[in-house]
């Protein structure tokens, strides 16, 4: 050992239990979607905070994003989507008595985001350019802040899922609400 290093008496079974910890806590967050690597501080504590809300299947977090997406039918990403974050509905809950909901944050490729609109909903992806704007108090968006959107358009489908898209394409939102049977 180096003369100027000391090591602390610490027990050796504390050192190995520290170091679990620190990995678990750094770890990727397992999902078969594409995350980024870069996120911001704010989305990043968002997506590692396990939120459960009242009656909902799963937490609102990038862990259970697989098992959020398979509730009902129709709720898929457009292809190559980059998962930004996953949140909990909390204004739908909150103003619909047993309701609960998650609101996934993504970015993807124009061409995709088009694919997506034509073969999930009933409505044509080369139209998305010309249809109107989404409205803040819309069903669906009470927990979006459309301001920080520009040109938001939005279509609901799959009998319990908005889409929120930005114009021009890249960033969108599904929104997947639900409530107790």
């Amino acid at each position: 050992m180096h003369a100027g290093l000391r090591l602390a008496a610490v027990p050796s079974a504390a050192i190995l239990l520290a170091a679990a910890l620190a990995l678990s806590a750094c770890g990727a967050t397992p999902s078969s979607r594409n995350t980024s690597p870069t996120q911001s501080t704010a989305t990043q504590e968002a997506t590692m905070t396990s939120t459960q809300q009242e009656g909902a299947p799963y937490p609102a977090d990038m862990a259970h994003l697989d098992d959020i997406l398979a509730i009902g039918q129709g709720h898929e990403l457009p292809d190559n989507a980059e998962v930004r974050s996953v949140s909990p509905a909390t204004n739908f809950a909150a103003s619909y008595p047993g309701g609960w909901g998650y609101i996934i944050t993504f970015t993807a490729q124009d061409q995709d985001i088009r694919d997506y609109v034509s073969n999930q909903t009933s409505y044509s992806g080369k139209h998305i350019d010309v249809g109107a704007n989404a409205r803040q108090n819309a069903d669906g968006l009470e927990d979006v802040d459309l301001s920080s959107i520009s040109d938001p358009w939005n279509w609901g489908f799959a009998g319990d899922a908005v889409l929120l898209l930005e114009r021009p394409l890249g960033r969108g939102w599904l929104i997947i609400r639900g409530a107790a049977r």
